[in-house]
C-alpha cells in the first residue's frame, strides 16, 4: 500500500512542482503582452514583430509537444519531463542579449520546454493520483497557466520597473523554473514498464494520431485557445491604444480587465466539477460553456462602461473554464486509459493546436496593423469559437467510449 505519510508528502511535492513550473513559464510567456508597448519602443518593432516574441513560444510548442512524446517514449516521464523543462531555463540568457533575433531564439527554446511542462500535466497527475481524486487534481493543475497569466498581468510592469529592464523580469521566471526542475530530480518517479508495453508504444502513438478524441479536442479548442491568448496578448494593447478610453481609464482597464477574466477562470473548473458529479454530458457542457463564453466575451470587448466590462470579464472567464473538468479529463477517462497513452494524445493535441494558434495570432495581429483596429480580429475570434463549438460535437467520440458513460 502506498498510503504512507512519505508517499503523500511526495505526491504533494510532485503536484507543487508541475503546477509551479507551468505557472512560472506562463507568467514569462504572458508578461510580453503587458510589456509590449515597452518592448516595441526599446527594439523599434511594430505590432506584428512584437507579437512574435509571444507567439514564437506557441510556434515552438508545435515542435515541443511532439518532442515531448519522444522524450517520454525514450526516457520515461521523470527524465523526459526533466530534460524538456530544462529548456525553459534558457530564459536566464535573456539578460545577456540585445538582438531581436537572439531574443526570438531564446523564447523558442523556452517554448520547447513549456510544451513538455504542459503535455505532462495530465499523465503525471494520472500517474500519482487515483480515480477518486484524479478529476479534482487535473482541474487544479490545468489552472497553473491561469495563475501564471494573472501574475503577469498584475505584476509584469512592477517587476520590470524593479529590475529596471524588461529582459531581467522575463529571465526571473526562468531562474524559478531551474530551481523547480532540480527539485524534481529528487521527487519524480517513472512508471515501471515491461518489454511488452515498450513494444506497444509506437502503436499507441499512431493510435493517438488517428483518434477521434484527439481531433475532436483540437477542433473544439481552436476558438477558445485563441480567445484565451488574446486576453493577455492583445487586450492590454487594445485598451491602452485602440479602445478610445481616456488615459486614466485605459491604465485601469489594460491591467484590470484581463486580470479579472483570468482570475475568474480559476473558479470555473470547480463549478464544472459540480456539474460533472451530477452526471452532465461532456458534449453538452462543452457546447454550453463555449457559447456562453462567446456572448460574455463580445459584451466584455464592445461595451463602454467599465462596470459592465468588469462583470462580463468575470463571466467570460468563468464560462471559459467551466468545461475544463470535462475536456482535459477526457484522455484519462477513455476505456483502458494509462499515463503513456494520455501523454501521446495530449502531445498530438497540443502540437496541432499550437500550429493553428500561432497562425491565428499572427492573422489577428496583421489585421490590426492593416486596419488600425481590433474589430476585424475580434470578429474573427468569436466566429471561430462558434464554428469550433458546433463542428466538434460531430467529431468527438460518443459517451460509450469512456468510463462512466463519458461524464
Amino acid at each position: 500500500m502506498q498510503n504512507s505519510f512519505l508517499f503523500n508528502l511526495q505526491r504533494i511535492g510532485v503536484s507543487f512542482i508541475i503546477f509551479s513550473v507551468y505557472a512560472a513559464c506562463s507568467a514569462s510567456w504572458a508578461s510580453t503582452g503587458s510589456l509590449m508597448p515597452l518592448i516595441k519602443v526599446d527594439l523599434g518593432l511594430d505590432n506584428q514583430q512584437a507579437t512574435l516574441i509571444t507567439s514564437i513560444i506557441i510556434i515552438a510548442k508545435v515542435f515541443g509537444a511532439s518532442f515531448t512524446a519522444f522524450l517520454v517514449y525514450k526516457f520515461g516521464l521523470k527524465k523526459g519531463y526533466f530534460l524538456g523543462c530544462l529548456l525553459i531555463s534558457s530564459g536566464i540568457f535573456l539578460t545577456f542579449v540585445e538582438s531581436y533575433f537572439a531574443i526570438l531564439a531564446i523564447r523558442f527554446l523556452m517554448g520547447l520546454g513549456s510544451a513538455c511542462a504542459l503535455v505532462c500535466l495530465v499523465p503525471i497527475t494520472q500517474q500519482w493520483f487515483e480515480k477518486k481524486s484524479l478529476h479534482f487534481m487535473i482541474s487544479i493543475n490545468t489552472n497553473s497557466n491561469i495563475v501564471g497569466y494573472i501574475i503577469a498581468l498584475l505584476f509584469a510592469e512592477s517587476i520590470s520597473n524593479y529590475f529596471g529592464n524588461w529582459r531581467y523580469s522575463l529571465s526571473f521566471y526562468a531562474w524559478i523554473n531551474l530551481a523547480l526542475i532540480v527539485l524534481w530530480i529528487f521527487i519524480g518517479k517513472d512508471e515501471k514498464t515491461d518489454r511488452k508495453q515498450e513494444k506497444t508504444d509506437k502503436k499507441e502513438y499512431l493510435s493517438a494520431l488517428k483518434s477521434r478524441l484527439t481531433w475532436g479536442m483540437i477542433i473544439f479548442y481552436i476558438g477558445p485557445v485563441l480567445f484565451l491568448n488574446s486576453i493577455f496578448t492583445f487586450l492590454p494593447t487594445f485598451y491602452a491604444e485602440y479602445a478610445g478610453f481616456t488615459k486614466e481609464l485605459a491604465d485601469i482597464a489594460k491591467k484590470e480587465i484581463p486580470a479579472l477574466a483570468n482570475f475568474a477562470m480559476i473558479f470555473g473548473p470547480f463549478i464544472g466539477l459540480y456539474f460533472k458529479r451530477r452526471g452532465y454530458s461532456f458534449k453538452i457542457m462543452l457546447l454550453t460553456g463555449s457559447l456562453c463564453m462567446l456572448i460574455s466575451g463580445i459584451c466584455m470587448l464592445f461595451l463602454d462602461k467599465l462596470i459592465m466590462i468588469r462583470i462580463f470579464a468575470i463571466l467570460s472567464g468563468l464560462f471559459f473554464s467551466l468545461w475544463w473538468p470535462f475536456f482535459f479529463n477526457l484522455p484519462s477517462e477513455l476505456k483502458d486509459a494509462n499515463p503513456q497513452r494520455s501523454a501521446y494524445i495530449m502531445s498530438t493535441f497540443w502540437s496541432v493546436t499550437f500550429i493553428l494558434l500561432a497562425l491565428n495570432l499572427e492573422l489577428v495581429s496583421l489585421s490590426v496593423d492593416k486596419t488600425h483596429s481590433f474589430t476585424l480580429g475580434f470578429i474573427y475570434i468569436f466566429t471561430l469559437i462558434f464554428i469550433s463549438a458546433i463542428v466538434s460535437q460531430f467529431i468527438l467520440p460518443k459517451k460509450d467510449h469512456f468510463v462512466e458513460g463519458g461524464r
